[in-house]
């Protein structure tokens, strides 16, 4: 399996394989132009660099072909090389926060000595969650049952019983209650264990979901996946269940910012990388910001214009920081800046743009925005301001993804 990372090339020519380069076969280069570049499934995953290669687009996670190629799609946070089990432990820490998971203290280890892919990581946290299910207890309720059978229990089902005719006297029909394992949870459980156990590549994973799967198998699989789904428990006596249920999700449907869908459902998952950094930085700082700091994600509330009394173009800033009466604006940009000046550190105007924007509709034109961006060796400390009037001011501010820790002002130090 290819392992690279954002805006590598993708080549069936036989190239020296790297993280921003990688040979794959004929069939995956055709079915990555067929279902990701143009017409009306396509997916926007890859760009074309040649005849015979291609560039993957910002996106992460794993991508399997029909013809079983999977390429592995790491975040690129450093403009050199860097450390594949860094990258998939960052790739791993910023999806759980997306997604709201609770990984394992372990997980993140695992990625790493083992080297799995991000749906591996996946199929191993929900494997590990349903041995712990086991050994507290799987939840029985009590489901209704009709019968018929030479002897009575529970309540006669008259209309049954009259027309089954003379051929069937000799039976009662009767409706009665049985306290079994056979319950929405168990039955979507059961199906994530079974389509676990047919995609996974990971032998200690194989063996645990076999292993899990004969634990179940008294339990049918989910016809009706969506409607179980709606029927999970939430009641106290379903805690155990509440951190299974997410990761059921992710195998069965996939639900995450970006999947691939359509008559092939191999093991692929990606996400666009812009959307995790901002939930990433989001998660970060509510994590480090006190009580009373009020944290707004996405309140997108205004426009901006007016026609004919209607609102058009509607304001979203990633986030909105509260404090009393103050407040900021912050915006995620997952792009690596430079230190060279006279290319404006690589900034884009039409960021600068769009945060005039912001503080003119939500600030009044009086304050301080941010715009935050993944730190490097090139970016490790803030940008002097950026003045759009002297009352509003523009700070560009450098992430720190592994102690998950930005220099804001009005916040005290990182929570570790």
């Amino acid at each position: 399996m290819p392992t690279v990372r954002e805006f590598a090339r993708l080549t069936t020519d036989a190239v020296p394989t790297s993280l921003d380069q990688a040979t794959i076969t004929r069939s995956a280069f055709n079915w990555l132009i067929e279902h990701a570049r143009g017409g009306p499934s396509s997916l926007g995953l890859v760009s074309m660099d040649g005849p015979r290669s291609l560039r993957v687009l910002n996106f992460v996670g794993v991508l399997e072909t029909p013809c079983g190629t999977r390429i592995e799609i790491l975040p690129k946070y450093t403009v050199g090389e860097e450390d594949i089990g860094e990258a998939r432990s960052l790739l791993v820490r910023m999806v759980a926060e997306a997604l709201r998971l609770k990984p394992r203290a372990g997980s993140v280890s695992h990625i790493s000595a083992f080297k799995l892919p991000l749906p591996e990581w996946l199929a191993y946290s929900f494997l590990q969650e349903v041995s712990d299910l086991i050994r507290r207890g799987l939840r029985q309720s009590y489901r209704q049952v009709d019968a018929r059978e030479p002897f009575l229990r529970g309540a006669l089902d008259v209309s049954r019983q009259i027309r089954s005719g003379p051929a069937g006297a000799h039976l009662f029909a009767f409706r009665h209650d049985t306290f079994s394992f056979n319950r929405p949870e168990n039955r979507l459980i059961r199906s994530a264990l079974g389509l676990v156990l047919r995609l996974t590549r990971v032998s200690d994973s194989w063996r645990l979901a076999r292993e899990l799967s004969t634990l179940f198998a008294s339990i049918p699989e989910s016809r009706e996946i969506s409607a179980d789904l709606r029927q999970w428990g939430t009641e106290r006596l379903m805690a155990d269940y509440a951190a299974i249920k997410p990761l059921c999700e992710l195998i069965l449907w996939r639900q995450t910012p970006f999947a691939i869908t359509g008559a092939y459902r191999g093991l692929s998952m990606l996400f666009p990388m812009e959307k995790l950094f901002e939930d990433y930085v989001l998660a970060s700082l509510r994590r480090a910001a006190p009580t009373w700091i009020r944290i707004r994600p996405q309140a997108g509330d205004r426009d901006l214009s007016l026609h004919e009394n209607a609102g058009w173009f509607r304001l979203k800033p990633d986030i909105i920081v509260t404090i009393g009466h103050n407040s900021w604006i912050v915006d995620a940009k997952w792009k690596l800046l430079s230190d060279d000046r006279s290319r404006k550190y690589e900034l884009s105007q039409s960021d600068f743009y769009q945060m005039f924007a912001y503080g003119q509709t939500y600030l009044g034109g009086v304050g301080d925005m941010f715009l935050v961006y993944p730190r490097t060796d090139a970016f490790p400390e803030p940008l002097p301001p950026f003045y759009f009037s002297s009352s509003m001011r523009l700070h560009v501010l450098p992430f720190d993804l592994a102690r998950r820790y930005v220099p804001y002002p009005f916040l005290l130090e990182p929570r570790l």
